[in-house]
């Protein structure tokens, strides 16, 4: 076990866990301290336990968190998080304490730091200037806070924090995040010269969450990462190696958009995980077939040359701006038909992709395609009979299986090119992860 996760209830272990699973670690739920047996989850690279601790009294939550941080210290993992509820319902500032009291008692010193990212930006939970919004109202006025067992009658997340517990607690404001991760670690490293054994930190973005995982990952004192859940995984991903290399669990994206939306959605893709996405030279493609054949045979070389930590690859046709060419204004240069300019380009793209799942020791588990001329392309050469339709990711965005063909059963998601938002690709690409983690597909 390398990620410990301490929730406060069971739905909160099951959400880490399935962000953890897409950063590649393999990852379970313990369904309580009285279920623990490290025998029981010793092939899990990431545990996350049902602590059931919000509805309790404060006394009681403080020691249920101690006892399992303290049983987890025994495993000795890489980073111990303890999950707290988006809207800071429950006792978070009484569990915080008991973290940071047991991973000093695990650990012999007072070196150990917690530091509470609450935000969850693709949820509508921000937290700026260390006021916590959701969906742009202030918590203490949002439905949920009122929620009849644990109600929130406070905006403030160090107000929150201070009324449940007597830990010194610093801050990290949002123009400090947006000065980058050498800014945010001299911001935590001056907190902690103060005496604070607890820092806050602003994010309204999922960059500002990476941003903050980034500042810690060289950090040498044991941490406590305290947040509903994406901040674990951006730090597990920047503090612990993900053995990703032992299953077939690599993303496979082949992309023909060149709308500004397909560019700024392979950007937020390429801030929330490692890409290796090579751009394909459309003219060249349209030439004549032995360069056409030559540009498919260097994309294909370029993405086979990933590096090893790379988790998503891919193809595209418009890697920026300059990429973008009018097909109007192509097809009177070369006086082909746009239609047969489009067939052109997307069977390249489908070319690329079957090479490319072809090469088994690259790990492709899953595959992502966008727009329908070209998943149809990729669909035809990779000689299959259908697409098995298993669920919506998203509006206009579907899961399912191929069937048949030279890759039948491999997992994909079809997106049309112009749907969705910044983080539509994002969502889409880990919604693929937690399918594949784990897979390894028939020879």
């Amino acid at each position: 076990m390398d990620i410990a996760v301490v929730a406060d209830d069971f739905t909160g272990a099951n959400a880490n866990g399935a962000l953890l699973t897409a950063k590649g670690f393999s990852s379970a739920t313990c369904l309580g301290l009285d279920h623990w047996n490290p025998a029981s989850f010793a092939a899990y690279t990431a545990v996350c336990l049902n602590a059931e601790s919000r509805l309790l009294p404060r006394d009681q939550a403080w020691k249920v968190v101690y006892n399992a941080v303290s049983m987890f210290c025994r495993e000795q993992p890489a980073l111990v998080s303890k999950r707290v509820d988006s809207t800071l319902r429950g006792n978070v500032g009484a569990e915080m304490e008991a973290a940071v009291t047991a991973m000093d008692d695990a650990y012999g010193h007072q070196h150990s730091l917690a530091v509470l990212v609450a935000s969850y930006p693709s949820s509508g939970r921000i937290c700026v200037g260390g006021y916590q919004i959701v969906h742009g109202i202030p918590l203490e006025r949002s439905p949920i806070a009122k929620d009849a067992a644990t109600p929130v009658n406070n905006t403030s997340v160090l107000k929150i924090v201070a009324e449940q517990s007597k830990i010194a607690c610093g801050f990290i404001p949002l123009d400090r995040v947006l000065e980058g991760p050498a800014a945010v670690r001299q911001g935590i490293e001056d907190a902690r010269a103060r005496g604070c054994r607890a820092v806050v930190c602003d994010a309204v973005a999922d960059e500002d969450i990476t941003t903050i995982a980034q500042a810690l990952a060289s950090a040498s004192y044991p941490l406590i990462a305290l947040d509903p859940g994406p901040f674990t995984a951006e730090l597990a991903a920047v503090r612990v190696k993900a053995p990703r290399a032992q299953f077939e669990n690599r993303v496979f994206l082949a992309v023909g958009s060149t709308s500004d939306l397909t560019r700024t959605q392979l950007e937020a893709l390429r801030l929330a995980h490692p890409c290796h996405l090579v751009a394909m030279d459309v003219r060249k493609i349209l030439a004549a077939e032995s360069e056409r054949q030559q540009e498919i045979d260097r994309v294909l070389n370029a993405v086979c040359a990933a590096h090893k930590e790379a988790t998503v690859l891919g193809v595209c046709t418009a890697g920026n701006r300059e990429d973008v060419f009018s097909m109007e204004e192509m097809s009177r240069q070369l006086g082909i038909l746009p239609c047969e300019i489009s067939q052109r380009i997307n069977t390249a793209l489908a070319e690329v992709t079957r090479r490319a799942l072809q090469h088994r020791q690259m790990g492709i588990g899953g595959l992502y395609t966008s727009g329908g001329e070209v998943t149809v392309a990729v669909v035809r050469t990779l000689e299959a009979g259908g697409f098995s339709v298993r669920d919506q990711v998203l509006p206009l965005a579907v899961y399912g299986h191929i069937i048949g063909g030279q890759h039948p059963d491999l997992p994909m998601i079809t997106k049309g090119g112009f749907v969705g938002d910044k983080d539509s690709l994002v969502e889409c690409v880990e919604y693929l992860f937690t399918k594949i983690s784990t897979r390894k597909r028939p020879a």
